[in-house]
C-alpha cells in the first residue's frame, strides 16, 4: 500500500508552488512528520512534512519545477517493522555495544536544529538542549556555533558523502553563523562553496537574497566580473496575491523595513533577463527585480477587478504625539520601539467596530462578515515590492502588545523569517507611506478586503480654530499651527458607499484626536 504525498494547505490565493529542495533520496526511510522537501511560494518559504512513515518509493517532481497546489509530490510505501524507529532526529546513531561518545550519543532536536546543525558543522551530542524535555531547539544551535561548541572532527573516510557536504557548509560564511542572514541564502551559498561576505561585496549580509546570489553564480559561470547590484537579479514567478501600492519605509515612528524575499534554488543557475535587441544611445536596461514584478501583476489584478474609491481625511495628531513622547522611553525600556505606525492599527480597530461592512470580504452572493480583526502592515521589499504580514487580534492587544509585533513583523520581515500563516486572513491593511514625506497617496487594496488606509507624512499646518461659526467669521477664530495628518481610505465601492467609508474614517480620526 502507498500513499500520495500533497501539499499542505497553504491558505486562499495560492495556486502553485515551486519546489526548492529535496531533503530525502527515493529509497530512504522517512519517519511521520519528517521535513521531505521545500517548497517557494510567491510570499514565503515553507516545509512539507511526511504523513506517514514508510519508504519514499518515488518523487514525482524535481527541484526548480512550479507545480499546482493539488499536485502529487511523491508516493511513500510501506516498510518492514521495525525498519523505523520512532525516535526524535539525532546527530549519529551508534551500533552494537560500543561506548557512546558525545558526538555519538543520540540528540533529541527540532528539524530545523538538525539541518542547521549540518550546515554550521556543529555536533547535535554536544548541545545541551532548551526545548521541552530537553530537546534541542535552532536557538541552541546557533549559539553553539557562536560559542564555536561542539564542532564536527575531521570527516573520516567512511563517512556518507551528504554528511561530509553537510559538515563542510559553514566555509559558505567565514568564521560566523550570521542570525541577520536569511537561511535560504546561507543554505544556497553553501550548496555552492561561495564566500557570502565575496558575494556581498562590503554590503551588509543581512540585506543579500537569493537573486543576489544567483546572480553571482551566472556572473561566475559566464566568467564575466562579477558584481551584485543591490536586488538586480531575477526570475520570473507568480505575483503576490495581495498588494497595496505603497509602503512604509524607515521612518521616526516605526521601519517596515525591506523584506528579503526567498527565491527557490533551481537545479541549474538560471541566466539574468535578457536586455532587448534595440536600446537607443543613452538607455540601459535594467531587468525587473522579482518583488518588482510580483507587486505589478498582483496591483494590476486588483486595480482591475475591485471598484476603487479614496476618501481623504485631516487628522490632529497632537494627542498621538504627546502620549508617544511620554511613553517612548518607558517601551523602550522593555525593548519595543513604540511607533505611530502602532497608534495607526490600533485605532483602525475603532473604525471597523464602527462600520462591520469595512471588516468583510466580497463574494458575488454577500459579504462575509469578520469577527476577528485581524490588521495588515504594509512593509516595503527591497528592491521594490511589498509585502503584508498581519497582525492578529488587534482589538485583544494593547498598544504596547501591538507596537511589540510591528516591531517583530518587520525585523523578521528584514531577514526572509516570516512564516505563511502571518500573511494570511488580514481584514484590512494599513499603510504608512508618510514615513519617506508623502502627504497623499491611492493606494490599492488588498484582494479579499474591504480597504486600505493610507498614512501620509505628519507635519505643522496652520489650521483655523473657531470658537463660534465653524464657516462664518467671527471674532472666536484663531489660527494655530498643528501636527497634522491625512489619511487616504481607498475602499471597495461594491462594499462600502461614501457614507459608511467616511464613517469609518471619522471613527478612526476621533480614536486619534481623542487618544489618552
Amino acid at each position: 500500500m502507498t500513499t500520495e504525498l500533497k501539499l499542505p494547505d497553504l491558505g486562499a490565493g495560492v495556486t502553485d508552488v515551486t519546489i526548492t529542495r529535496w531533503r530525502v533520496q527515493e529509497g530512504d526511510a522517512i519517519q511521520p512528520g519528517e521535513i521531505l522537501l521545500e517548497v517557494a511560494t510567491d510570499k514565503v518559504d515553507t516545509e512539507v512534512p511526511a504523513p506517514v512513515g514508510g519508504i519514499l518509493v518515488k518523487r514525482l517532481v524535481n527541484e526548480g519545477e512550479l507545480v499546482p497546489v493539488s499536485a502529487v509530490l511523491a508516493t511513500i510505501g510501506e516498510t518492514t517493522a521495525g525498519a523505523i524507529d520512532d525516535q526524535p532526529a539525532t546527530s549519529g546513531t551508534p551500533t552494537g555495544d560500543q561506548p557512546q561518545t558525545a558526538e555519538e550519543t543520540p540528540a533529541k532536536a527540532t528539524p530545523v536544529a538538525q539541518r542547521m546543525a549540518d550546515e554550521a558543522g556543529v555536533a547535535l551530542g554536544a548541545i545541551v538542549g532548551t526545548g521541552p524535555g530537553g530537546r534541542i531547539t535552532k536557538k541552541d544551535v546557533m549559539a553553539a556555533a557562536r560559542q564555536g561548541n561542539g564542532s564536527r572532527p575531521e570527516t573520516s573516510a567512511g563517512e556518507r558523502p551528504q554528511t561530509v557536504a553537510k559538515a563542510g557548509r559553514a566555509a559558505a560564511l567565514p568564521g560566523e553563523l550570521d542570525d541577520e542572514t536569511p537561511l535560504p541564502v546561507r543554505r544556497l551559498a553553501a550548496e555552492h562553496n561561495l564566500n557570502l561576505r565575496e558575494v556581498a561585496a562590503g554590503r551588509p549580509l543581512s540585506t543579500l537574497t537569493k537573486e543576489d546570489v544567483l546572480s553571482f553564480i551566472a556572473s561566475r559561470a559566464a566568467g564575466e566580473t562579477v558584481t551584485v547590484a543591490p536586488r538586480i537579479a531575477t526570475t520570473n514567478r507568480r505575483p503576490q496575491t495581495a498588494m497595496p501600492a505603497a509602503g512604509s519605509q524607515p521612518e521616526p515612528s516605526i521601519a517596515p523595513a525591506p523584506v528579503p524575499t526567498a527565491e527557490p534554488a533551481p537545479a541549474a543557475p538560471q541566466p539574468t533577463a535578457k536586455a532587448p535587441s534595440a536600446l537607443k544611445a543613452g538607455e540601459e536596461f535594467v531587468p525587473h527585480s522579482r518583488n518588482r514584478l510580483l507587486t505589478a501583476r498582483a496591483t494590476t489584478q486588483a486595480a482591475q477587478t475591485i471598484p476603487h474609491v479614496t476618501t481623504w481625511w485631516d487628522v490632529n495628531m497632537t494627542a498621538v504625539l504627546a502620549h508617544r513622547r511620554a511613553y517612548k522611553e518607558e517601551f523602550a525600556a522593555q525593548g519595543v520601539n513604540l511607533t505611530v505606525t502602532a497608534y495607526l492599527i490600533k485605532a483602525t480597530v475603532a473604525g471597523l467596530k464602527a462600520v462591520p461592512q469595512a471588516n468583510s470580504t466580497w463574494t458575488d452572493e454577500g459579504l462575509i462578515l469578520k469577527r476577528h480583526y485581524h490588521v495588515g502592515m504594509a512593509v516595503a521589499l527591497a528592491g521594490g515590492g511589498l509585502i503584508v504580514p498581519v497582525i492578529r487580534n488587534v482589538d485583544d492587544l494593547s498598544l504596547l502588545g501591538v507596537a511589540r509585533a510591528v516591531n517583530d513583523l518587520a525585523e523578521r520581515g528584514r531577514t526572509g523569517k516570516l512564516r505563511l500563516e502571518e500573511l494570511q486572513d488580514g481584514t484590512l491593511t494599513v499603510t504608512n507611506y508618510g514615513t519617506s514625506g508623502s502627504r497623499f497617496q491611492t493606494p490599492i487594496i488588498v484582494e479579499g478586503q474591504a480597504g486600505i488606509l493610507g498614512a501620509g507624512a505628519i507635519e505643522k499646518r496652520a489650521v483655523v480654530v473657531s470658537q463660534g461659526s465653524p464657516l462664518e467669521p467671527n471674532v472666536g477664530d484663531a489660527l494655530v499651527f498643528l501636527p497634522m495628518l491625512t489619511l487616504g481610505f481607498s475602499y471597495d465601492h461594491r462594499i462600502l458607499d461614501g457614507a459608511t467609508a467616511d464613517a469609518f474614517c471619522a471613527a478612526v480620526k476621533k480614536e486619534l484626536e481623542g487618544w489618552q
